[in-house]
């Protein structure tokens, strides 16, 4: 990937499959997409888009003892996670669409219908804490961890302009064998935005409009964030990132429940009670 002087930013997309067409609701593609949808620059991880692959959903079935899902009356998906949190999930999304988490002042908060207190919230701050150490350098974020391939990150001397890593689990993709549906694939979008003095009102991080204008990626910045497009599949499966990766199945597969037209939310609410 090459990052040059006309860009507004420099994102890179970390798939562990194959891409499939765009969201209903696309991923943010730049900074003031990003603070549009967000309200500010998320210093953190969050959840978008939609399940892909599967066929267009006409029934639902749900079988609580195997916590798996029946579509269309013949295949079958398993639930990514227990009953009771996909339900917590699918109530969120119907009032917000937003997942996430950010740190200002580091203070943990969320975005949407998420509470700080929940097991989705501390699991994507634990990514975004290991993500810190692999993207800028950190050793004391990364602790003890082995990383793919023993890379060592590299950490930027001569930084001049600060950024704030916005990090998104999207573009989830499935397939169906022998009537069972599948996760294929992946992405994890990263953006490195440069980080304004000004501040929302609560708080939050906001992109520096100028140094958007003439923004290059700093050479550490990108060896690291290269390493992670390199060895994505690896990374997904440390216990850093794999329950992220899982919360994110789980609410793309809600939200293509919720956009069905097919399935009433209070039906499906109730197949998980």
């Amino acid at each position: 990937m090459r990052c040059l002087k006309t860009l507004l930013f420099c994102a890179l997309l970390l798939a562990a499959g194959p891409l499939r067409a765009a969201d209903r609701a696309p991923a943010p593609a730049s900074a003031p997409q990003v603070v549009a949808a967000y309200g500010d620059v998320p210093k953190g991880v969050v959840l978008e888009g939609t399940a892909k692959g599967f066929d267009a959903l006409e029934s639902l079935a749900y079988d609580k003892e195997k916590n798996t899902f029946t579509l269309n009356g013949k295949a079958t998906y398993a639930n990514p996670v227990s009953r009771k949190d996909m339900q917590k999930l699918f109530k969120a999304l119907l009032k917000d669409d937003r997942l996430g988490v950010t740190l200002i002042d580091g203070e943990l908060r969320t975005y949407g219908e998420l509470s700080k207190d929940s097991d989705m919230a501390r699991d994507l701050a634990v990514t975004d804490r290991f993500l810190g150490g692999v993207i800028y350098g950190i050793e004391r974020l990364l602790g003890e961890a082995k990383l793919p391939g023993n890379y060592k990150p590299q950490k930027a001397e001569d930084r001049k302009i600060p950024v704030v890593a916005f990090s998104s689990f999207t573009e989830y993709a499935f397939e169906k064998k022998d009537e069972v549906y599948q996760r294929s694939g992946l992405s994890l979008s990263i953006m490195l935005i440069p980080l304004s003095d000004k501040k929302t009102p609560s708080g939050g991080h906001l992109p520096d409009e100028d140094a958007l204008k003439t923004f290059e990626m700093n050479k550490a910045d990108k060896a690291n964030l290269d390493h992670l497009k390199s060895y994505q599949a690896e990374y997904f499966k440390m216990e850093q990132f794999s329950k992220s990766v899982v919360w994110g199945e789980a609410a793309a597969f809600a939200r293509m429940v919720r956009d069905s037209g097919k399935i009433e939310a209070e039906e499906f609410l109730k197949m998980l009670k």
